[in-house]
């Protein structure tokens, strides 16, 4: 655990997953015992002789999570061939003496690689790379897909809402072939479930206590699914109630908002498992409309993890979008006075140090460390190696006996008190005034009382800075209730606090001190990361109670450089493309935020872009996607059959395709599917019951990851279609093609030969235009033959009418019937999903004995909007024969 007192925490994987080590013999020459103690000598700044193997890295040494990937670290640098330790699993080690245990157990897969690589040069002064991101909502269409996991739920429980939603759900999951269970209100989670709705966020709360205590009832729900969803797959999924958008707006439900800071960290938790958070503005809705929603968006919806419902109907999701800061005069200024929780040390002291010297406002600076005078004799010892020492000669000196866990105590009191100290000095020097009140930020007693002096000395308070917190990083199936607790109660109890000691001042600048972790979630930060939503939900809340009155801000902050973070960790998330906020620059940025300019902006990160993939260890993990193919969903497949079975076609796996490749990046539109491979077709026996096909996608390219490998694969692992997917602006250079020469029109009739196609595909109109060079139709579209088309990026109906054209053409070239075998690539140059028709012109490629190559381009009142190019089609044997 590592108190923050000031500093809003960096986001830091506690357990980040080791990558696969390479097998190489271990040194035997290491004494990893004498190792041990002397990094961890050199790292505590405890002698060596205080140190045994069966100290408690916590209790005795007040080791945490951070200070232990830093010791692991310098052994790997100190001794190369020391085996590359899975942080996850010696995150659950207690003593030395274990760690020694394991790494001189996994000594036979040690890497043969040195250690980890240095920190880089400190960063300039302003690092292009840190941005401010605020937050929007923004429409997102659904893409049809099954939430991952749920179709293979052996025990799905709802927790019930107690208004009539909980029972909704389970009758109308029940009808799409989902069977769940309804767990009364308050109940535990069956231990056998491997699969969790809550719908707490749902429930009427009548108090801020009883909105609060929705977020514990969700951590209790998600503990409970985690051993299974922690090794295999699962489903959680939370429904709250903010308003339809999460809180932006202002909820006055904002303090139960927590809950999809815990679904973006499950997410990165549990890999192998469906998660989504859901809010839906139950006002004006029946039971069973929201009961539709949800279950909706579970069995058809898309792959954001966060969803949102307003009550104008749509379906919305969150976006992060950069955007500089205006300049404008801050609402600080010389009569101010500002109440900042844990501002006396770290990045905030740094901040509030920033904001004085451009302002010369009043501070009251509030910590849980008492000031206290020195122990004398301590004048040159400096770091915590040096007043260890000193300290520890003094008690031998005086005949006392000291233990580790004393010792790190007083040091760190004697340290909190030095950076207090100069921390006043800093603001006082910067043409400030300040005063230090020593109280928890939860104890309101102690909070009143300080303030009323502190008022007496600088007047009523105008601002709030809230940076106090705490971490205890742990996966969420380690962290206790209690663990829980003090991380979450840090933040929101202290808040209340803060706003309950204030609420006669004339507050008029409210500053939380938020994380990415709560925009982003991260692996063993669950509690922060939802404590750090709330935070970002009540500042909305605020702002839209006082009105005018009241410029708020939740800023959630990157790492910053320096402080906790250490040149490992520094490597660690330069490796992750994750800049880390230099001191200097995210001071200024704090400053230059309090401003009226953008007072709508209230939410935002300020630091790298806020990527959930970014803090993951395994950020090249493929997405998974799943999607159900039968007449619920895809009724007009009726009309594509071969031989009797429904067949989907090429057209329906490149929609599908395009589907997840956007779901990725859902405001970079994909562009282009290249390099299809047609492997396997899919045949669907029962289509009544249908098939699930799982689309799998890995990531080409680092940056923006604009390009995926997607696949279509079935339920069994088998690959059934490949391609690459591209994003970005369409080709601007492509133009449509010229009208063939030589065109006959087709005197035959267009379906019933050639054409083996039903009703719902039967798109093209009239008669068409064929000659050996090429051929011309006129396409209906898919809303036109009235496709469902919710969900649809492309226009499978024409571009199967496409291929169509492309059969009629083989016979006119070949003779007899044929079957198109490939397509090398669908290129989109505009939207495709509308009424009314497109003309599609195809041009020949090239013709061989048994098989004809063309392209086809679609065209909507004479301008391209998208091509399929090398459609490849091969002749039919004569006794080969197709039939509805």
């Amino acid at each position: 655990m590592r108190g923050s007192a000031g500093a809003a925490q960096a986001p830091v994987a506690a357990a980040p997953r080791a990558a696969a080590p390479v097998k190489a013999p271990a040194s035997s020459s290491v004494d990893l015992e004498k190792l041990m103690m002397e990094v961890v000598a050199e790292k505590t700044g405890y002698p060596v002789e205080m140190l045994g193997l069966g100290m408690d890295l916590e209790a005795d040494l007040g080791v945490d999570s951070i200070k232990r990937v830093e010791i692991l670290s310098a052994m790997r640098e100190k001794a190369p061939n020391l085996p590359d330790v899975d942080a996850g699993e010696m995150a659950k080690l207690r003593t030395l003496g274990q760690i020694v245990e394991s790494m001189r157990g996994s000594a036979g897969d040690a890497p043969g690689a040195g250690g980890s690589p240095l920190g880089k040069a400190l960063a300039p002064q302003r690092d292009p790379r840190i941005a401010r991101y605020p937050l929007r909502l923004v429409p997102a269409q659904a893409g049809g897909f099954v939430l991952r996991g749920l179709s293979s739920c052996s025990r799905l429980v709802v927790t019930d809402d107690g208004a009539g939603v909980g029972p909704a759900l389970v009758a109308a999951l029940g009808a799409r072939g989902v069977a769940s269970t309804l767990v009364p209100s308050g109940a535990d989670v069956p231990s056998d479930a491997d699969g969790v709705v809550v719908l707490a966020g749902l429930r009427e709360v009548a108090t801020v206590d009883e909105a609060v205590a929705v977020n514990l009832e969700a951590f209790r729900a998600a503990k409970a699914l985690a051993p299974r969803a922690a090794t295999g797959p699962a489903v959680f999924v939370t429904v709250q109630d903010t308003g339809g958008d999460f809180g932006l707006r202002g909820s006055p439900r904002a303090y139960l908002g927590g809950l999809p800071g815990l679904v973006k960290t499950v997410a990165q938790e549990w890999p192998s498992a469906g998660v989504r958070a859901l809010d839906v503005a139950a006002a004006g809705r029946a039971p069973e409309d929201v009961a539709a929603l949800v279950a909706g968006e579970l069995l058809a919806g898309g792959v954001e993890l966060e969803v949102a419902f307003p009550e104008g109907g749509g379906r919305t999701t969150l976006e992060s979008f950069a955007e500089p800061a205006t300049e404008a005069a801050s609402v600080v200024g010389p009569t101010s006075v500002v109440l900042a929780s844990g501002g006396a040390r770290g990045v905030t002291a740094e901040c509030l140090v920033e904001l004085v010297g451009r302002t010369q406002c009043r501070v009251v600076l509030l910590g849980r460390t008492a000031l206290s005078d020195e122990p004398a004799g301590l004048e040159a010892a400096h770091t915590d190696a040096e007043l260890k020492r000193a300290l520890l000669a003094a008690a031998k000196t005086e005949g006392r006996a000291v233990t580790p866990a004393a010792l790190g105590r007083d040091v760190a009191r004697i340290l909190a008190n030095r950076e207090i100290r100069g921390t006043l000095s800093r603001i006082r020097a910067a043409g400030g005034d300040a005063r230090y009140v020593a109280a928890d930020v939860q104890d309101g007693a102690a909070l009143r009382a300080g303030l009323d002096e502190a008022r007496r000395a600088l007047g009523p308070i105008t601002g709030i800075v809230h940076g106090a917190g705490v971490i205890v990083d742990k996966f969420v199936v380690d962290k206790t209730e209690a663990q829980f607790s003090q991380v979450f109660d840090t933040k929101v109890a202290g808040l209340r606090a803060l706003l309950a000691a204030t609420a006669d001042d004339p507050v008029e600048l409210l500053v939380m001190f938020s994380s990415v972790a709560g925009r982003c979630g991260n692996v063993g930060q669950s509690d922060y990361a939802m404590a750090n939503e709330v935070l970002n939900k009540v500042a909305a809340l605020e702002s839209a109670r006082r009105g005018g009155r009241l410029l708020a801000k939740s800023l959630g902050w990157g790492p910053w450089k320096g402080g906790m973070v250490t040149p490992q960790l520094e490597a660690r998330f330069e490796s992750l493309g994750v800049p880390l906020i230099p001191l200097a620059q995210g001071a200024a940025m704090m400053a230059e935020e309090l401003t009226r300019a953008r007072p709508d902006e209230i939410e935002l990160v300020i630091g790298g872009e806020p990527k959930p993939e970014a803090l993951l260890a395994e950020s090249d993990a493929p997405f998974l996607a799943e999607v159900r193919v039968g007449r619920d969903a895809f009724p007009y497949l009726d009309g594509h059959r071969v031989r009797g079975q429904v067949v989907v076609p090429v057209v329906i796996a490149l929609e599908l395709l395009t589907r997840a490749a956007e779901a990725i990046t859902p405001h970079r539109p994909v562009r282009a599917l290249t390099d299809v491979k047609v492997l396997r077709g899919i045949v669907i026996p029962d289509f009544e019951a249908g098939v699930t096909l799982h689309v799998r996608a890995h990531k080409r390219t680092n940056g923006h990851g604009d390009v995926h490998t997607m696949e279509l694969v079935s339920e069994r692992g088998q690959v059934h279609y490949r391609a690459v997917a591209h994003r970005g602006g369409p080709d601007t250079s492509a133009t449509p093609p010229a009208r063939p020469e030589g065109l006959v029109r087709r005197t035959d009739p267009t379906y019933g030969g050639v054409l083996f196609h039903g009703a719902p595909f039967q798109v093209v109109r009239g008669t068409p235009e064929v000659g050996t060079a090429g051929a011309c139709a006129v396409l209906d579209s898919a809303v036109a033959m009235g496709w469902p088309s919710e969900a649809l990026r492309t226009d499978p109906a024409a571009l199967d009418g496409g291929l169509q054209l492309a059969l009629l053409w083989t016979e006119r070239t070949l003779g007899g019937g044929s079957l198109p075998t490939g397509v090398e690539g669908l290129h989109l140059h505009g939207p495709m999903v509308r009424d009314g028709s497109l003309q599609a012109v195809l041009t020949a490629r090239a013709v061989h004995a048994e098989r004809a190559v063309c392209d086809v381009a679609f065209l909507r009142d004479g301008v391209l909007v998208a091509e399929l190019r090398g459609v490849e089609t091969h002749r039919l044997p004569p006794e080969r024969t197709v039939s509805l």
